[in-house]
């Protein structure tokens, strides 16, 4: 006679294009990096030249992950330090106010899916501890994306939310999932984790946990998940 599944105790969420997305914007940021730059520049009250505005939409390029995938991760303030000594400005009194006016850029489009809070919140009803691990686009602080949880009403839901900031690495580096169980009171082989991208699979089943697929367009891509779900609603029906 086979053995009972185990209840699931605790289960891990990427966050873009799985619990929210960004209505609008590409993965790849490097076509709105001149607006997103323009509006730091204003923010910042100062006027690059057009060759510094270049300059640093190749500091950007340098540190997209899209173009130029790693594992190690850095900070935002480094980032924005680099770009800000590039322009001839004191880094220290433009920091804040650049990095806010240049994710504030992107993050204005961020919308939660519609089934993300009664999803999270019938997780919650059953005793699930629920977690979120995000790779953060070009080193964010993490405020950002506590911001980004608030405004999509699901900050009450997350027992856990870790970001590559918050770990040093990047998915698919295992250190990120095994810190989540870790802190979720699970071995990481009784962490669910769901993910859209290939990065979130592989990582995941790297660390022992049960990786579930977010495929949304219905793409049905072969990456060695357990399994499959449309969107968050078929989470319920896989417990």
């Amino acid at each position: 006679m086979p053995s009972p599944t185990p209840a699931v105790e605790a289960i891990g969420f990427d966050l873009g294009e799985t619990l929210l997305t960004y209505a609008g914007t590409p993965l790849n940021w490097s076509a709105l990096y001149p607006a997103a730059l323009a509006q730091v520049a204003s923010h910042c009250q100062i006027d690059p030249t057009a060759a510094q505005l270049t300059h640093a939409g190749a500091i950007l390029s340098r540190y997209n992950t899209r173009l130029n995938p790693r594992q190690e991760e850095i900070t935002a303030a480094a980032l924005f330090r680099e770009i800000l000594e590039s322009w001839a400005l004191a880094p220290a009194p433009h920091l804040p106010t650049a990095m806010a006016a240049f994710f504030g850029f992107f993050q204005q489009r961020m919308t939660p899916y519609p089934e993300a809070a009664a999803t999270l919140r019938q997780l919650r009803e059953r005793g699930i501890r629920i977690g979120v691990l995000t790779d953060v686009p070009y080193g964010m602080p993490r405020d950002f994306v506590l911001h980004d949880l608030a405004g999509a009403g699901l900050t009450a839901l997350i027992d856990v939310v870790l970001t590559s900031t918050d770990v040093g690495w990047r998915k698919p580096a295992t250190a990120g999932f095994e810190s989540l169980a870790r802190q979720l009171s699970v071995p990481p082989h009784q962490l669910w984790y769901f993910g859209n991208e290939h990065k979130d699979i592989a990582g995941a089943a790297a660390a022992g946990a049960t990786a579930v697929l977010v495929d949304r367009a219905g793409l049905e891509p072969a990456w060695g998940q357990h399994h499959t779900v449309r969107d968050l609603t078929g989470l319920l029906a896989l417990l």
